[in-house]
């Protein structure tokens, strides 16, 4: 790879770095955001963890209502696990070129 086509591919990491950062920007917040709707999410989808010896009757396997609240921020956070990784790969990438 010529000087010319390292710049070209530092530039072009560059922008693909902030888009990334962006992305993960955006999926933080709103993760940040679920959170917060937590509750409100258990109480319309159900709650996904029961107590083999609950300290409240709300607590035990009958009311175990399995994953459907996970499947409201799991693909939130699969996506931003994903962009973070993207963010890593590109950082080592560019560090890699940029230390020619």
């Amino acid at each position: 790879m010529d000087d010319s086509d390292r710049r070209e591919e530092i530039v072009r990491l560059r922008q693909q770095l902030a888009d990334a950062r962006a992305r993960r920007s955006a999926l933080l917040e709103e993760l940040i955001h679920l959170t917060a709707r937590q509750p409100e999410i258990r109480r319309t989808f159900g709650n996904p963890f029961y107590y083999s010896r609950p300290e409240e009757p709300d607590e035990g396997i009958a009311n175990y209502t399995g994953n459907a609240s996970h499947e409201i921020a799991g693909p939130t956070l699969s996506a931003f696990l994903r962009v973070n990784r993207e963010v890593e790969r590109i950082r080592a990438e560019l560090g890699r070129l940029e230390s020619k």
